[in-house]
């Protein structure tokens, strides 16, 4: 083949190379991302937040910056939920919110109208999320049920059995009801209280839940006594509570807070 000829060849192959990128540029095909989105596991992401009077203004707002880093992590398919603590029981109807991220419009080819869509999810559901941040209206609370809403979450877990479950508790994690009042440690429940509901089949089913708590103390010996509970508590049920996951004001919170879950 002529020198001459054989240039014209190449050039004719990075001719047709060039525009095969255009055209699939042009449609937002990414042929990788498509393939991991494929692989990917959906998540679903539980933020349960405690409005309760213990709760100040700046945790408040922490929670705030915290929820909306978190709904950074989601993209097409993945669903967030939202609940607040309840007050006193179960019999009480729980304030929450839930919605999916939209899913791309094509699998195989990643458009840019999907990208615009999620990025518009992620805008709304921050603004609607400052609704569990507000500060005023917080006088009238009567209690902090947090173990009748976790079986509110379960149900939440247990509806997605295809969706990987983080659940980020907003909350200093202090039951405060008429049979446990851990404020102070007032009424704290004896040594076998988790063994016992476990065997009367009294705990929520949280199996394969990740577990974050944010708005937690851990620097006194009553803070260590109530982290102690809810580490067996969160076990018994079947969750995972990575001693990491328990903070009191996390600068973030990981984006996959239980590498490793299957």
């Amino acid at each position: 083949m002529s020198t001459r000829l054989n240039r014209e060849v190449r050039g004719f192959g990075v001719a047709v190379a060039t525009a095969t990128l255009l055209v699939t540029a042009a449609c937002g095909g990414d042929s990788s991302a498509s393939e991991y989105q494929a692989e990917r596991v959906p998540q679903q992401l539980i933020l349960v937040y405690d409005r309760s009077t213990s709760i100040t203004a700046e945790e408040l707002a922490m929670y705030e910056r915290l929820a909306a880093s978190q709904l950074e992590t989601l993209t097409h398919g993945d669903r967030v939920a939202a609940i607040e603590l309840l007050q006193l029981s179960l019999d009480e109807t729980p304030s929450r919110w839930a919605q999916t991220v939209p899913e791309r419009e094509f699998q195989n080819r990643e458009m840019q109208r999907d990208s615009v869509s999620r990025a518009r999810f992620v805008r709304d559901a921050r603004d609607y999320l400052r609704r569990f941040t507000e500060n005023e209206g917080r006088e009238n609370y009567l209690g902090t049920d947090i173990l009748s809403t976790l079986f509110d979450v379960a149900e939440e877990v247990w509806a997605y059995p295809d969706h990987r479950t983080t659940v980020v508790l907003f909350s200093d994690m202090l039951q405060a009801t008429q049979e446990m009042n851990m404020e102070g440690l007032i009424r704290m429940p004896a040594p076998d209280w988790v063994q016992r509901r476990a065997a009367e089949g009294r705990l929520p089913d949280l199996s394969g839940a990740c577990i974050v708590v944010v708005g937690a103390r851990t620097d006194t010996a009553a803070g260590q006594r109530v982290k102690d509970f809810w580490e067996e508590y969160f076990e018994a049920t079947g969750a995972t509570l990575h001693e990491r996951n328990y903070a009191y004001r996390p600068v973030n919170i990981q984006e996959q807070p239980c590498p490793g879950r299957s």
